[in-house]
């Protein structure tokens, strides 16, 4: 069993993919742990959609400037919430992805996700929505690509924990 810590520590932004096209239970897997995240009231606010499509993908990968990369990913997974379900329904599922990107992480795929969510406007949403025909209830938060990774990206710079922590009590 890998160490969670080792697993946060190692996890990167993956935008480059193999070819070769994992299984699709090992996406499903990602997903399932996904759905063992907290939420506000253990309201699960969640909902997932695997797309697998070529032309959908590469339509996907036109919401946004910086979503440009799923074009490539042999998976895009449609993270969906459900925004009467729970009062920090954006904060829920900022849990939920988390735990799938280590997940991926965790069995050897490659995964970055790409911002759908706008707070000042649902451009990027009704496009997406347009493409995979979400309903109107349900809110796109984001896209995930995912699949082997291709790249290496180099180890993540972050703050030391003395400039982290502002104060001890």
């Amino acid at each position: 069993m890998q160490d969670i810590f080792e697993i946060i520590k190692t996890r990167r932004s993956i935008r480059k993919y193999k070819k070769e096209i994992p299984p699709e239970d090992l996406i499903k897997k990602c997903i399932e742990a996904a759905l063992y995240a907290p939420s506000a009231k253990n309201s699960q606010p969640w909902y997932f959609m695997l797309i697998k499509d070529r032309e959908k993908i590469k339509e996907l990968a036109k919401a946004q400037p910086f979503t440009k990369f799923l074009e490539a990913a042999p998976y895009v997974v449609v993270a969906i919430a459900d925004d009467k379900k729970s009062n920090h329904w954006l904060e829920d599922m900022g849990c939920a992805l988390m735990a799938f990107l280590l997940e991926a992480h965790s069995l050897g795929l490659g995964a970055c996700w790409g911002a759908i969510y706008n707070p000042e406007n649902r451009d990027r949403e009704n496009y997406v929505r347009s493409l995979i025909d979400i309903p109107e209830n349900l809110r796109v938060v984001a896209c995930i690509g995912i699949g082997y990774p291709d790249e290496t990206p180099y180890p993540k710079k972050i703050k030391s924990i003395d400039e982290a922590i502002i104060k001890v009590i």
